[in-house]
């Protein structure tokens, strides 16, 4: 079975956290900007309280606790809100304290002899994940999980993404080893080109939307392009990743990836059934649709004997005991797995 982390990923608490920081640092820089801003010493003080203990005091309810992350990670979080800080007050109305200008050594030492503990760890995780596991970049993500938590899972989903997304392009699809049988997703379906079309509208779109609301702010027109450019490289790195991860089927095991978004490793003796669908199909709270990443229509249908949990990126899982893709050759998929045993659709 695929190993799965030990505490799956809610996106809720992210995104709140995510969207009340964008909110407070938004306010504070619309602050600074205000004509009367020179005028009230007291100010930058409460802008300086706001990021260096309002933005961490939110971390650490919102995410830390309910994760359960290092509190190692807090120090990188004050690191961050103290260079918010630096980039919101200009230098004139910066407070003169000395314990403001050793913040920083401090906080940068922490963060050093952090890296170096926790770096020695993960070495020793990363060697005895090979027990387990021959492949670096599985190794890794154990190694991550087991050591960082769900900081590790996120810190690995985004190295695996910039992988793709940078280094995908001079990738050749690995061949198939001995007594296994890959079946690729991207060669008779149209998601190709509809990949393509997506990037280049998001090009467009961005272009666009760039040029209309720095008409209106700058820094929301900058944060806007990050977004899209974050957008971007993670369709790049799907469409690799579906080219470069094709669905194998072994002696053992039925191995199904879908690009960046969803993979699944189940033993062959817990599939009893493959449809291979021609048209709609019944949907309910057990089967999960793994086409919709490839924006087609699903082909075939695998049934097991009992749930399976599916990992996608950055630590998200989902439970089904019914499974619809999209293959290019479904009739040789079902072939290759004993079609004398299985229905037709």
């Amino acid at each position: 079975m695929t190993h799965t982390p030990s505490l799956p990923i809610r996106l809720r608490p992210v995104l709140a956290f995510a969207a009340l920081a964008l909110l407070i640092v938004g306010i504070e820089h619309a602050v600074v900007r205000l004509p009367v801003f020179p005028q009230h010493p007291a100010l930058p003080w409460a802008i300086l309280f706001d990021m260096l203990v309002g933005l961490p005091v939110l971390f650490y309810l919102l995410l830390m606790r309910r994760y359960r992350l290092s509190p190692l990670l807090l120090v990188s979080v004050i690191s961050t809100c103290l260079g918010l800080a630096y980039w919101l007050l200009p230098a004139p109305y910066w407070p003169s304290v000395p314990l403001l200008k050793l913040l920083p050594i401090v906080l940068e030492g922490c963060v050093l002899v952090a890296i170096a503990a926790r770096g020695r760890k993960l070495v020793r995780a990363y060697r005895a994940a090979g027990a387990h596991e021959a492949r670096p970049l599985p190794r890794l993500r154990l190694a991550a999980e087991q050591e960082l938590g769900v900081f590790g899972v996120l810190l690995v989903a985004e190295l695996d993404m910039l992988r793709y997304a940078l280094l995908g392009w001079w990738e050749r699809a690995p061949a198939p080893l001995a007594g296994t049988v890959s079946f690729s997703s991207h060669r008779e379906s149209g998601f190709p080109a509809l990949l393509i079309m997506a990037c280049f509208g998001l090009l467009i779109e961005s272009a666009a939307l760039h040029l209309l609301v720095r008409m209106w702010s700058p820094l929301a027109a900058g944060w806007l392009l990050v977004a899209d450019a974050y957008t971007l490289l993670l369709f790049i790195a799907h469409g690799h990743a579906v080219r470069l991860q094709p669905t194998v089927l072994t002696a053992h095991e039925v191995l199904v990836r879908v690009g960046f978004f969803w993979r699944v490793a189940v033993p062959r003796a817990s599939l009893s059934n493959i449809d291979l669908l021609r048209g709609d199909y019944a949907t309910d709270a057990e089967t999960l649709n793994l086409a919709r990443p490839l924006l087609t229509a699903p082909n075939v249908m695998l049934t097991f004997a009992a749930p399976v949990t599916v990992v996608g990126p950055y630590g998200i899982c989902r439970t089904a005991r019914r499974l619809v893709l999209y293959l290019d050759e479904p009739q040789a998929f079902v072939a290759a797995a004993g079609s004398s045993d299985f229905s037709m659709r």
